[in-house]
């Protein structure tokens, strides 16, 4: 796939900005629905990334806030939450909220955790704009570090999903296996064969205050074999370099192989990657959204 352009996804999730170039991140806020609360407590995140959402505890509280975040000119919201301990995002108790924002005019993406039929026609009537799901298949990683005991569980949760026709777009978490390989080739193949709309590549972080904060994250060799590998194999698949990733020196030069393999979307580059960008007349273009929504952007 020969990538003309750049999507730059700059959201108000991190604190981002860019000033000579006039860049900021802005707008398409996460919310919790559940607070700060997580039964599952995977030990990468151990309910520390709900610590950056906004946090609601009722339906009314939800609807509340994005009538308040519309007022402010918000376009769009990403909601997730803590999973229970069966891997869901508990987002029933929600649903006519969510109905009545999304009917409001607010563009809506949504983390749903594990799914079966049931759950998965509800999210289909609530004709939300993309969903997102993790998508592992390592059994180590699912066991030990998520805490369920399915090892075919996310694999499952896509196939139902797509069977009802809802814009997912999975998520493959590079290291996530206390930042070793974690079948992530496989995963693509999986992936080939799915042919999902868009797919999404993080990578494990150890976190502060984590069970996994004395792990390193994978080697930055192992993931540019892993992009590159996705690119070729994934080639009309839009792929996207997502937010959950390293900082380090090593890691901006990750965020300019992706460029250069053709990805097509990438959440808050480095100042060093826009700078590679504009030095090699890579044209971009910055959007205030979740990088989810990269296959509205390149298949439209």
């Amino acid at each position: 796939m020969v990538v003309v352009m750049l999507i730059i996804f700059a959201t108000s999730n991190i604190h981002y900005e860019v000033p000579e170039l006039g860049i900021y991140g802005r707008d398409f806020p996460s919310i919790s629905l559940t607070g700060r609360k997580c039964e599952l407590m995977c030990k990468h995140c151990y309910g520390t990334l709900l610590s950056n959402m906004i946090g609601v505890l009722s339906p009314n509280e939800l609807v509340s806030l994005g009538t308040k975040l519309m007022g402010e000119g918000v376009s769009g919201i990403l909601l997730s939450g803590g999973c229970d301990r069966f891997g869901r995002v508990p987002f029933e108790e929600y649903f006519n909220a969510i109905k009545y924002l999304k009917r409001s005019g607010l563009k809506v993406f949504m983390h749903v955790g594990l799914v079966d039929e049931f759950r998965a026609n509800l999210i289909k009537e609530l004709e939300i704009d993309a969903v997102l799901i993790d998508f592992v298949v390592h059994e180590g990683a699912i066991k030990e570090v998520i805490g369920l005991d399915n090892a075919k569980a996310y694999v499952e949760t896509f196939k139902i999903l797509n069977k009802f026709d809802l814009p997912v777009i999975p998520h493959v978490i590079v290291g996530l296996y206390r930042g070793l390989p974690s079948k992530e080739f496989d995963s693509v193949n999986i992936l080939y064969d799915l042919m999902p709309k868009a797919v999404v590549f993080v990578i494990f972080t150890p976190y502060p205050g984590t069970p996994l904060e004395p792990s390193n994250p994978p080697s930055p060799h192992y993931t540019l074999k892993l992009l590159e590998y996705a690119r070729r194999k994934l080639s009309e698949t839009p792929l996207s370099l997502g937010c959950m990733r390293p900082r380090s020196e090593e890691f901006i030069d990750v965020e300019i192989a992706a460029v250069r393999l053709g990805f097509n979307g990438m959440a808050f580059p480095s100042t060093t990657t826009l700078n590679y960008l504009i030095d090699n007349n890579i044209k971009f273009k910055v959007v205030h959204e979740c990088c989810a929504s990269i296959y509205k952007h390149v298949r439209s």
